[in-house]
């Protein structure tokens, strides 16, 4: 059973706006700017007032800050919310995940004087970055990680493996080093096969080997596309990351999900399997207490036999052990 009082991990998007477009990112197309259904949004500083009790935030160990559509240089109160969970809980672990390809000096020393720690998402060099990060610049991610650093900040040099960085690994490594990163990590994200497409449907380059690059085929597909659960297979038993880290995941428009998986696949297909279970999930709307209750249900359905009964497709498919 869930209850809030056991709740240690927030997850907060704290924004679903991004200066960048990356390709495999599910808020657009491939590169092209398709908003599939998202609300575009920024949390403020009220909101958060609004949906977290102060005793709630007394009670948490981390604060992650990582959105699914979304980058924190977006959000123009992100210093200001970032104060309040600080002020509150001194003791508060703040990681964030970011591009860090916009905002000024001031804005990256204040981050690092709130004792945060910054996954910079770095993909390669300055001549392979920009390949998957679209729309944002080595250079000015550098600059931004250098002030950072230079006011005590802890950093983290965070890279995606690909077919046109991978030589660069070790290197990206070495000057992460030189330049003072805490640590160098790469996550692989499954993102190794797509087409970039620019704002006109046009083929830009592609990445690994897609298969498919014609824009007006995949559009088509895409949007009526839908989950073919024939060839998913049961995956047992179901290892809830979410309910093992104690977290619960808020979105920037105050919706309420046990993790961003379930978030995620907010508008897709697979939400279906949760509509009817998220009316009364938004925070701004109702209590945090209220808004997890439904988190019950979808323990439930991992003791389903199949999708026709109840079992949720992203729990299987995520945290199944099998």
């Amino acid at each position: 059973m869930y209850s809030l009082s056991s709740v240690t991990k927030l997850h907060l998007e704290i924004s679903s706006l991004c200066n960048a477009s990356c390709p495999g990112c599910p808020r657009n197309f491939h590169g092209y700017p398709y908003n599939n259904g998202y609300v575009e949004r920024n949390l403020t500083l009220i909101d958060i007032k609004k949906m977290f009790p102060q005793e709630f935030i007394f009670q948490l160990s981390e604060l992650l800050i990582n959105g699914n559509y979304g980058d924190i240089v977006m959000n123009p109160e992100s210093l200001d919310i970032i104060e309040y969970f600080r002020r509150l809980n001194s003791k508060l672990h703040i990681p964030i995940s970011t591009n860090g390809a916009a905002r000024d000096k001031q804005f990256w020393q204040r981050l690092a004087e709130l004792d945060t720690k910054i996954y910079f998402c770095l993909d390669g060099l300055e001549d392979t970055h920009s390949l998957y990060r679209i729309n944002t610049m080595f250079t000015t991610v550098i600059k931004n990680a250098k002030n950072y650093i230079a006011s005590g900040g802890h950093a983290v040099w965070k890279m995606i493996p690909f077919d046109h960085n991978r030589h660069q690994i070790d290197p990206a490594r070495l000057m992460s080093q030189e330049l003072g990163f805490k640590d160098f990590i790469v996550t692989d994200y499954g993102r190794n096969n797509t087409p970039a497409f620019n704002k006109n449907g046009d083929l830009t380059h592609v990445i690994g080997n897609p298969g498919q690059t014609n824009f007006l085929q995949m559009f088509s597909n895409f949007k009526n596309n839908s989950v073919n659960t024939r060839w998913i297979p049961i995956r047992d038993p179901i290892k809830c990351e979410a309910k093992n880290d104690k977290s619960i995941y808020v979105s920037s428009t105050g919706d309420v999900y046990p993790c961003c998986y379930l978030g995620d696949t907010v508008y897709s297909s697979k939400n279906l399997q949760i509509k009817n279970l998220t009316n009364e999930n938004n925070a701004l709307e109702y209590s945090l207490e209220h808004c997890i209750k439904w988190f019950n249900a979808v323990e439930t359905s991992w003791k389903k036999h199949n999708w026709e009964q109840g079992r949720l497709i992203t729990c299987n498919n995520t945290c199944g052990k099998n």
